[in-house]
């Protein structure tokens, strides 16, 4: 293996020590490649291929793992959205508009009912997550310190 290729793993698994909780907790790995590619995957609960991405430099990893906290994210966040929402859209305000606020509120109380239900599951998810964010953040600030 060249002195450069010997460099880059390093970098490479500097990168994965920063996103250690990202690793511990998403059931995330890296397989390095003996021609330079290297693969980042994420396995699901059922142990399919979740994400599975190849790179070669470290940067292009952070940029993976960083692209895959914020679709994490994005998923956690709009499907509580989303379950709130759902039976509130303009139309029905619309054609419901003879309706008062009471009208609404069981079925909004159902919604909540369900996003506290979903949020043991989505505790852990964002708790990962912003740990996640919370080193890189603190890795970034040691960067420019230096």
């Amino acid at each position: 293996m060249s002195e450069e290729r010997i460099m880059e793993k390093e970098k490479i698994l500097q990168v994965m020590e920063r996103y250690r909780d990202y690793f511990n907790e998403w059931d995330a790995d890296v397989a390095f490649g003996v021609n330079g590619k290297n693969i980042f995957y994420v396995l699901a609960s059922g142990r399919e291929f979740e994400t599975f991405l190849f790179f070669r430099t470290a940067d292009q990893l952070e940029k993976i793992i960083l692209g895959t906290i914020a679709e994490n994210l994005d998923v956690i966040l709009g499907a509580g959205i989303d379950e709130v929402n759902v039976g509130f859209s303009a139309d029905d305000v619309d054609e419901k508009s003879d309706k008062s606020i009471e009208h609404y509120l069981p079925v909004l109380a159902q919604k909540l009912d369900v996003l506290c239900k979903a949020e043991k599951n989505w505790f852990h998810m964002l708790q990962v997550t912003f740990n996640s964010i919370k080193n890189v953040c603190v890795d970034l600030a040691d960067r420019k310190a230096e």
